[in-house]
């Protein structure tokens, strides 16, 4: 496939056992406990074959998935491997490989008759660099179906996850579609000081493409019993997907600011500080969620975005963070683990203390009386 025709496709478009349901966060231990499926919500097991083949059927979407793991020597490579599994189920497929995570990964567009039905959907192969064996899934809608259902299908294969760093890195699809185009120089101040760093061309409309998409996949969960679940998995992809994009920004902040800190709090206190002086704007787009490169090269943010960054830059810098999200009080704030005093939620045992970035000369522990209810707040949890 063309570069032109990878876009088309894509515009067209931690841990658990396996049980009746698969979880969001689903893990392979019998294969390798590196590889992970942050599988949209909602998905049930309709077949399994040895802990190494899967059959899965969205409850929330008319999406189908198949899961299928070979082990090192099967086939030489992933097309092979993508080759023979649509070949036995009868699909007419256009595939292409690429490097993802520095190995070979194939990425078909398949057509054909599934379970007695017309459909069309795609896959992904990828190569385990822990062990060389081949991740594969298929996903797929019938024919009638199939556009509605492409943000859906396409945020699985994006939820793929295949050692440690790819939880802070672009999913494949993502990186598919938007290959690097080299660096630009960005300047920030912060605190006062002049800071240049850089992002990849790509950045801004890669980050833009995958909010968008998710956000359309989040829809679907409106009257669904699982929208926190949602909610939570649309912050983890944005998390995702950005963390790379930032990488360098974030070392050259550490870089610049932290001999002049007594500690990890009070450089992100800069950085708090430094959100609650953006321009508060909302976004005109579907998701009304500002791209964090968007942000650096100064664009407009509000709470969500801003909150987001944080958490982006601070679990770069090692510190641990999260974001919390509440539908009553329409807003979000960071979490940040410290040693300091002040107020904060707990969460998984540790005491997150809030940093609220749309007020300024807010410091880290403290939040409006009136939005102090932790019952209220949905945390996100971050890699």
């Amino acid at each position: 496939m063309t570069r032109l025709s990878r876009k088309a496709l894509a515009l067209v478009a931690v841990l658990c056992s396996f049980s009746a349901t698969f979880a969001a966060r689903t893990n392979f231990k019998g294969f390798s406990d590196k590889v992970c499926i942050d599988l949209p919500e909602g998905f049930k097991l309709e077949n399994s074959n040895n802990d190494t083949s899967f059959q899965l059927q969205s409850t929330v979407a008319p999406v189908h998935a198949i899961i299928q793991m070979y082990n090192a020597g099967k086939y030489s490579g992933t097309k092979e491997a993508m080759e023979s599994s649509v070949s036995k189920l009868g699909l007419k497929a256009d595939i292409d490989t690429f490097n993802w995570r520095n190995n070979e990964t194939a990425i078909a567009l398949f057509s054909g008759s599934l379970m007695g039905v017309k459909s069309e959907g795609y896959g992904a192969a990828v190569l385990i660099p822990e062990n060389k064996s081949i991740f594969l899934v298929l996903t797929w809608a019938a024919e009638k179906d199939a556009q509605a259902a492409n943000p859906y299908m396409t945020s699985l294969l994006d939820s793929i996850y295949v050692d440690i760093e790819s939880y802070f890195s672009a999913g494949l699809l993502t990186s598919y579609t938007y290959p690097k185009q080299g660096t630009e120089d960005v300047t920030l101040n912060i605190a006062g000081k002049k800071i240049v760093t850089k992002l990849d061309k790509s950045d801004k409309e890669a980050s833009e493409f995958l909010i968008e998409r998710e956000y359309r996949v989040l829809l679907m969960y409106q009257k669904s019993n699982l929208w926190k679940e949602a909610w939570q998995r649309y912050y983890r992809l944005i998390f995702r997907d950005s963390s790379e994009r930032l990488l360098q920004a974030g070392f050259d902040i550490t870089t610049r600011l932290a001999p002049e800190c007594k500690d990890t709090t009070e450089l992100a206190q800069k950085l708090l500080t430094w959100t609650q002086g953006f321009k508060y704007e909302r976004e005109k787009t579907s998701s009304d969620f500002a791209s964090l490169p968007s942000i650096l090269l100064g664009g407009g943010s509000d709470c969500d975005s801003r909150s987001m960054l944080l958490a982006v830059l601070l679990q770069g810098m090692n510190a641990d963070s999260i974001i919390f999200v509440s539908a009553e009080y329409g807003h979000a704030i960071a979490g940040l683990v410290s040693d300091h005093p002040g107020f904060g939620f707990s969460v998984n045992g540790k005491l997150y203390l809030t940093g609220e970035t749309t007020a300024k000369d807010i410091t880290w522990g403290k939040i409006d009386g009136t939005q102090a209810d932790s019952t209220k707040w949905i945390p996100v949890s971050l890699p």
